[in-house]
């Protein structure tokens, strides 16, 4: 079996986790094979409900190649709902593309580099028991550039590489379940607009979680995906399916469709609980979990036999004051794939 090596993980917070009164600094220190060294760290404060008088949770990371990310949210109450400021701050060294479709090799690839911003302003509110309404505005920039000159630049279904601005609305909803059956679902759609350019974008999903006991849960989720504008979507903003999104054992932006199907289950167990003071504690969890996801560019392309598998073990760990550390450590026919994030994968 080949390994692919992508990033390594050394979690500090149990030694190095800095209360400042309410607020909390983890910092984080991982290696990939292919960006180098990563240094950074999370920030965050209040970040339980009800976020009064504001809650605020920050990730920041530079690679030694170059690549940095930077996000920092901010949360408030306001008028019986819950306002949600974002930004992003993304610049990618040496990317790959692997081409178009559900196929391909993930040894043929073509480098490129990008930077992407966005910004975004929403509001949750709930107008029915269960039910969790949001509405707001997206604004996105993106640039990809030093594109390496090969011929698998021809498969791209769009020509969108330099400098684009769009903003646009999105809506969300998500209604959790009667209670015999513990899980949600959930729908979006947006639309992004700029000059001589639109795309966008809908998604629906279905969660279910059956705890056994006070410390192991199964967790299943479908997932189904539309991209519409493919061919005036900006580069950066392509549909694809990879270990970014939920197919934990391939490369970031390994599949590339206009519909993607993804389901996912778990078993996650609690191992153990730290008091870290007498308002927190800190879980660490282990994750057995399995991923299937397609990509196709009509919907009557889909089929069983064009799933992609992969299967592995993952690591959480929760952070006072609310957030989670996410690890995945997963096997595909394409290598060893891992993954690192906050919070939860659905």
């Amino acid at each position: 079996m080949k390994f692919r090596v992508k990033t390594i993980i050394i979690l500090i917070t149990l030694l190095c986790t800095l209360p400042l009164h309410a607020w909390k600094i983890f910092p984080l220190v991982s290696y990939s094979s292919s960006s180098g060294v990563l240094m950074g760290g999370i920030v965050n404060n209040n970040m339980t409900p009800p976020f009064k008088p504001f809650g605020f949770s920050s990730i920041a990371y530079c690679y030694t190649n170059g690549s940095i990310s930077a996000e920092p949210k901010i949360l408030f109450p306001a008028g019986g709902g819950l306002v949600t400021l974002n930004a992003n701050y993304y610049v990618k060294k040496k990317d790959k593309f692997f081409g178009w479709g559900n196929g391909g090799n993930n040894e043929l690839y073509e480098y490129f580099y990008a930077e992407i911003q966005d910004i975004s302003a929403s509001y949750h509110f709930s107008p029915l028991s269960g039910l969790v309404m949001t509405g707001g505005l997206l604004c996105r920039h993106s640039t990809a550039y030093n594109r390496s000159d090969e011929q698998l630049w021809n498969q791209s279904p769009t020509d969108e590489y330099t400098s684009q601005w769009t903003a646009g609305p999105y809506i969300e909803g998500n209604w959790s379940l009667p209670i015999m059956i513990n899980g949600y679902l959930s729908a979006g759609y947006d639309i992004q607009l700029g000059n001589d350019i639109s795309y966008s974008s809908a998604e629906c999903a279905m969660s279910v979680f059956t705890p056994i006991g006070s410390s192991t849960t199964p967790a299943f989720r479908m997932k189904v995906e539309r991209h519409m504008g493919t061919s005036s979507t900006p580069f950066s903003f392509l549909p694809s399916l990879g270990g970014n999104n939920g197919l934990r054992g391939y490369n970031d932006g390994r599949f590339g469709g206009n519909w993607a199907l993804l389901s996912n289950l778990e078993l996650r167990q609690k191992i153990i609980s730290f008091q870290i003071d007498e308002n927190n504690t800190m879980d660490f969890s282990l994750v057995l979990f399995g991923d299937a996801g397609q990509v196709a560019d009509h919907l009557n392309e889909c089929g069983w036999n064009r799933f992609h598998l992969d299967g592995g073990l993952g690591a959480r760990i929760s952070l006072p004051g609310g957030g989670t550390l996410r690890a995945d450590f997963a096997v595909s026919p394409e290598g060893l794939g891992i993954q690192m994030g906050l919070g939860e994968l659905f």
